[in-house]
């Protein structure tokens, strides 16, 4: 807020579609992505997440055919397969007796939910029909977000875990404080200007840098499926979302 009263002025008239945007965007994309996501977190790797975050192109360029009329292709079709294809061999761990027993990890299947209100944040920050600008939205759906998230958190009593903060926690907030919210700004402005699918095309790269990040800063292994199902996410989003 501070940011966008100093950079662009007072906020303007809060309107009733102004207010509607505000709101869907932040409990979509703030509050239920971003608390789904880290409760998967919990029981799954990183790189699992990043595979199965990549592939949410594919279901933007679906729900855009259907929402926002855009057409789909034999090609896209084709990409929407093979990416669907990548999921279940990462989920699957590349184990047909996974999919046989249905013994998939909870932790997948929680991040593949999160990754459904990532696309709705995505569809309607396109779809939306407020006025206002990439930094004045995300000042308020930062105020709405925190104002849910908050007494949530509270629920949690994390003063009970102050004592055992350690410099990775604290590293990890400041990172998300400082760069997550310019790339939120960001990427909203690439939506409103280039479309979703296009701006979700970019996070392509998603994949192959939580598996090297991973292998680097973690020393997570990497398994023949986590590149097998990241090549597959890639190629099958370069397929669905293209033109």
């Amino acid at each position: 807020m501070l940011a966008s009263r100093l950079l662009e002025g007072p906020v303007p008239t809060l309107g009733r579609r102004d207010v509607t945007a505000i709101v869907v965007l932040a409990l979509a994309g703030f509050v239920g992505n971003s608390a789904l996501w880290y409760t998967g977190m919990r029981f799954t790797t990183p790189a699992n997440a990043g595979i199965l975050g990549a592939a949410s192109p594919v279901v933007v360029a679906l729900a855009a055919s259907t929402w926002l009329r855009d057409r789909l292709s034999a090609t896209n079709l084709i990409g929407i397969g093979l990416t669907a294809a990548a999921v279940v061999l990462t989920i699957a761990r590349g184990s047909l007796e996974v999919l046989r027993t249905l013994s998939v990890n909870r932790g997948d299947v929680i991040i593949l939910a999160s990754q459904l209100l990532w696309v709705v944040y995505t569809l309607y920050s396109r779809a939306n029909r407020s006025t206002f600008s990439p930094l004045q939205m995300l000042a308020g759906v930062h105020v709405v977000s925190a104002s849910v998230l908050l007494p949530l958190s509270l629920l949690e009593r994390p003063w009970h875990s102050l004592a055992a903060i350690s410099a990775v926690g604290v590293t990890v907030v400041l990172y998300s404080a400082l760069l997550g919210t310019p790339s939120h700004i960001g990427f909203y402005q690439a939506v409103r200007t280039v479309g979703a699918g296009r701006a979700s095309v970019f996070m392509n790269v998603v994949p192959f840098l939580v598996l090297g990040l991973s292998w680097l800063l973690l020393g997570e292994p990497i398994r023949w499926y986590h590149v097998l199902g990241a090549a597959g996410v890639i190629a099958g989003v370069a397929l669905a979302t293209r033109r």
